[in-house]
């Protein structure tokens, strides 16, 4: 009798350990995941990554091209067939020619920040369905297709305030991912550590208040994505393009003199445009029912007396200028704006 409860007992803590072991301490499934295992086994992929400007104008699906390439030399072949400032509604209408006719055989999908944008009026009902009918066309295409699902990072200030239930849309991936049990990667809990715990890092790395430079790319990203598909580390930094830095910087480059270069005029410029945009009732000063969350309006909020100044906003966003100056020349070109000292 004791024999055989001794053998249950080793049984059952063997059974524990697989469930230990299976998962990381990100919670995140250390089991070898479809496109590595197919990698692995020498066979060529073919990845396709789809969604909003976060994807489209994003560093990280560079990075992780890079990676993979890295690790797989001539075995993927990379599609990036986002849009900027779609939603899931654009999504389910390009699906077939964005998609389907690439042949996928790993798929990730982002649509949740864009259909959150009240504006556009796409319930998370309609997004659930949007995304549902995305899903089951690829599957019908292809049964073997690996579909991954993300959600990305909180967006802030105003685009905040456009999309004041974002986090309930990413909630819906989440729970569609469970359901139908693929993989999720969820960006989301790390920027929010950012956010909340280090805002002066959060706006280092997302300065327009709703897309990741390379930097954040690199350092909150890839990691994450790195970790969940069970990828070997590579080095991600060797791909230098800085898309949205690049959009930034052309918009810059037009306040003045177009010419290829930014000055420090420019640059004020810049941001003091976004202050406006961020100024929703034109009053010239932000209150924090404007630059929204609190812990973000009471970094930039120097003086602590409840309102925030186009000077002390300017005074945030001055290091942007002069950690991408690399060489100190008082302008910024185009290869700076990926780079920082």
């Amino acid at each position: 009798m004791k024999l055989k409860i001794s053998k249950i007992v080793l049984v059952a803590a063997v059974l524990l350990f697989a469930s230990i072991v299976d998962v990381n301490a990100s919670g995140v499934s250390n089991k070898v995941k479809p496109l590595v295992k197919r990698l692995e086994a020498g066979e060529k992929q073919t990845v396709v990554v789809y969604g909003t400007s976060l994807t489209k104008i994003g560093a990280w699906p560079d990075q992780l091209r890079t990676v993979l390439e890295q690790n797989y030399p001539g075995r993927v072949t990379f599609i990036n067939s986002a849009k900027g400032g779609s939603n899931s509604v654009w999504g389910k209408n390009n699906f077939e020619k964005k998609v389907i006719d690439k042949k996928p055989d790993t798929l990730f999908l982002e649509f949740a920040i864009n259909d959150a944008v009240v504006g556009r009026k796409v319930s998370i009902k309609q997004s659930r369905e949007n995304l549902e009918d995305m899903i089951d066309r690829i599957l019908k295409a292809n049964a073997d297709c690996e579909i991954i699902l993300m959600t990305m990072n909180p967006p802030v200030a105003n685009s905040k305030a456009r999309r004041p239930d974002v986090a309930n849309y990413y909630q819906m991936y989440r729970d569609v991912a469970k359901e139908r049990k693929f993989q999720l990667i969820d960006h989301y809990p790390a920027w929010e550590k950012i956010l909340h715990e280090n805002p002066g890092r959060f706006i280092q790395y997302v300065p327009d208040g709703i897309h990741p430079l390379r930097e954040g790319a690199l350092t909150v990203i890839m990691p994450t994505m790195i970790q969940s598909l069970g990828l070997k580390r590579g080095k991600p930094e060797m791909s230098k393009r800085a898309p949205c830095w690049d959009g930034i910087f052309r918009a810059m480059d037009r306040l003045v003199i177009q010419n290829r270069e930014v000055t420090l005029e420019e640059h004020i410029k810049y941001w003091e445009g976004n202050f406006k945009i961020n100024d929703a009732n034109k009053d010239g000063i932000l209150k924090p029912e404007e630059y929204i969350p609190a812990d973000l309006f009471t970094y930039v909020d120097a003086d602590n007396d409840g309102s925030i100044t186009v000077a002390e906003y300017q005074a945030v966003y001055l290091p942007l200028f002069k950690n991408h100056d690399v060489n100190a020349d008082g302008k910024l070109v185009k290869g700076e704006m990926g780079m920082t000292k």
